[in-house]
């Protein structure tokens, strides 16, 4: 029983580190990083609103993420609003109303498993989903990342070439959205976007092209993950910072050591 709730609860993080390694290779390019950081908190309102209408907390998540991505989406094309600033406020928002729910309706709702992450919490349901995520960022990074990178390099080129622009910019703010809202329950609020940005960062030293650096990244993402839970298994941690830890001694090692060769 034991090592099959283990078996679960690692099962979780890899298809959670997947989904973020590969996305976090594009939050890079893109210099998004405020999106995740923003959403990972916006969370709470989801989580709040599903137990006020007490429906599935997932599915909560995923309609919520989903529409917070939209929202965002709409935000940032309005010229006089700068995107991270129309991101923040929104967050804030968010954040704001669902500590107001909880004040005046729900009164009982218990945010730390969301802000630290509980991996060994995690059920069924919830590695379905993150399963279906896993696999769907893989299908969109297989065939988008050219278009995306073109979108990203040469707007311009990239509508002439008849990319839809607004199509591919959607799609991935509401997968992005939804990873990082899944994302939270394993490795907590805090350090969602640690773990978006960390294994790309990393990546982009080795990398010399854009496929290497999101191959590199997922790979990067697995062995720290399966390295990590190891840990925390033998000596009682949590997972989330234990990773995140050993992703940033990786980090800079790797900075000094390119550094130092220079």
């Amino acid at each position: 029983m034991f090592e099959s709730f283990l078996i679960q609860s690692f099962v979780a993080l890899i298809f959670t580190v997947i989904s973020c390694s590969l996305l976090g290779v594009f939050v890079v390019w893109q210099k998004i990083s405020y999106f995740g950081d923003a959403l990972s908190h916006a969370v709470l309102l989801g989580l709040a609103i599903g137990v006020l209408l007490e429906i599935n907390p997932i599915l909560a998540l995923i309609i919520f993420s989903t529409l917070f991505a939209i929202l965002i989406f709409l935000a940032t094309k309005n010229r006089n609003l700068g995107k991270d600033a129309a991101v923040m406020i929104c967050s804030y928002f968010c954040i704001a109303l669902a500590i107001i729910l909880n004040d005046l309706w729900i009164q009982n709702l218990d945010f730390s498993s969301y802000i630290f992450g509980d991996i060994l919490a995690v059920e069924t349901s919830e590695i379905v989903a993150l399963s279906l995520i896993a696999l769907t960022t893989i299908f969109y990074t297989i065939f988008g990342v050219k278009k995306i990178l073109l979108i990203n390099l040469n707007s311009d080129l990239a509508q002439i070439s008849g990319i839809k622009i607004k199509f591919w910019e959607l799609s991935f703010l509401i997968l992005l959205a939804v990873t990082v809202a899944l994302a939270t329950r394993v490795v907590g609020i805090f350090l969602t976007t640690a773990l978006l940005v960390l294994p790309a960062a990393i990546a982009r030293i080795f990398s010399t092209s854009a496929t290497q650096m999101l191959i590199t990244s997922a790979l990067i993402g697995v062995v720290v993950a399966c390295f990590s839970f190891q840990i925390s298994s033998e000596f009682d941690l949590t997972v989330g910072p234990v990773m995140i830890e050993i992703f940033c001694v990786i980090f800079f090692t790797t900075k000094l050591a390119q550094l130092l060769r220079r």
